[in-house]
């Protein structure tokens, strides 16, 4: 897992929210494990925090901010969508984001209890998000390479 440069603890969330999202600040805040690009944080049951870890984090959130709310009226399943975005700040350099919580066990941390429904869910989900793209979406240069292409 790629460290951020500075410490991203709940405190820290914490306080940015105060500053910047007071009306979200009371909300109780927890560690999600995992993320490469980012650290995710709970927010309340609903939220999620988005700090960015890396260097292109930033740009793939601000695709993520303009692409998610495109995406999922065209989905069967729910996705997360941007809800508010913290700026940059003497505290945390790097805009991050305050996402819709998408609830779910991830498949490493449980099994598939409901086989042909969950194949079909995810058929579904494959189906409708391989169609093709809106002519002002953006290329992508940093993911999608085909595997049998050089890196």
């Amino acid at each position: 897992m790629t460290e951020s440069a500075i410490e991203i603890t709940a405190d820290l969330v914490h306080d940015l929210l105060q500053e910047q999202h007071p009306d979200l600040a009371g909300l109780a805040i927890r560690e999600v494990v995992g993320g490469w690009d980012n650290q995710q944080w709970r927010l309340g049951d609903e939220l999620a925090v988005r700090m960015p870890r890396t260097e292109r984090a930033p740009d793939l959130q601000r695709k993520e901010c303009r692409w998610l709310p495109v995406l999922a009226p065209r989905l069967p399943l729910p996705i997360p969508n941007p809800v508010r975005i913290g700026a940059p700040s003497t505290r945390f350099p790097k805009p991050w984001t305050i996402m819709t919580w998408v609830p779910g066990e991830p498949l490493d941390q449980t099994s598939i209890s409901r086989g042909d429904h969950a194949a079909d869910a995810l058929a579904g989900f494959l189906r409708a998000l391989h169609v093709e793209a809106p002519a002002e979406a953006p290329i992508g240069s940093d993911r999608g390479a085909h595997p049998g292409s050089s890196c």
